[in-house]
């Protein structure tokens, strides 16, 4: 994909993709809460993995529609974003981590969500061809 430049890149879609997909990710796991679709205990992980999955999809879904250059790298942007943060947060002491494997699963999995809701977004707003335009 010939637009995939760090001249591309916008560090305010970056964090206003980050933002949505926080946001759509809470509301998907507690929707589910409020329906009482979450299990207790080990079925929690489960249904949270999927909700990041699905929030992470529509931040990156959501910057490929309004900035359609760079949506792969943005949605990795997007993904660093979220280590950033874990690490800031990680740096008050509050949150403790369950596993090292759990985190980097988590971590992969909004790579590969919100890279591929970028792609998507993109594909949407070029009228079905990623490569139009490039």
């Amino acid at each position: 994909m010939q637009s995939e430049q760090l001249t591309n890149l916008h560090a305010g879609w970056v964090v206003g993709g980050w933002l949505i997909a926080a946001s759509v990710t809470a509301a998907i796991y507690l929707g589910g809460v409020g329906l009482g679709l979450v299990p207790a205990g080990e079925g929690a992980g489960l249904w949270f993995g999927v909700s990041m999955a699905g929030g992470f999809f529509v931040g990156g879904m959501m910057v490929g529609m309004r900035w359609s250059d760079a949506p792969l790298l943005h949605g990795a942007a997007i993904t660093f974003f979220s280590v950033l943060v874990w690490f800031l947060v990680s740096l008050t002491g509050e949150a403790g981590v369950d596993s090292v494997q759990m985190v980097l699963g988590l971590v992969l999995l909004q790579f590969v969500a919100s890279c591929t809701g970028g792609w998507m977004g993109r594909r949407m707003t070029m009228g079905g061809s990623a490569e139009e335009g490039a």
